[in-house]
C-alpha cells in the first residue's frame, strides 16, 4: 500500500463501503499488518466513514423532504 491519501472510487455504493470498512477493521485488529500498511488502511477507513456518514446524512435530508411535520408523505413533483 502506498502513503498517498485514499480516494474511493465513484461507483462505490453504501453497502460496498461499510463492507470494505468492516475488512479494514479486522485486518486492523488483527494487528498483523506493518505500521505503514496499517496507516493506509486507516487512512481508507477515515475515507469510507466519511463517505457512509455522508450518504446516511444525504438520506436523511431527503427523507425529511419527504415526509412533512405529521408524518404524512408530501407529494413530489406532481404525485398527489
Amino acid at each position: 500500500m502506498d502513503k498517498e491519501t485514499f480516494e474511493l472510487d465513484d461507483q462505490m455504493t453504501y453497502e460496498q463501503a461499510l463492507g470494505r470498512l468492516e475488512e479494514i477493521v479486522t485486518l486492523l485488529e488483527r494487528g498483523e499488518s506493518s505500521l505503514d500498511d496499517s496507516m493506509a488502511l486507516f487512512r481508507e477507513g477515515v475515507a469510507l466513514s466519511s463517505f457512509c456518514a455522508g450518504k446516511l446524512r444525504d438520506m436523511k435530508e431527503e427523507m425529511v423532504k419527504l415526509v412533512d411535520a405529521d408524518g404524512k408523505v408530501v407529494p413530489i413533483d406532481g404525485d398527489e
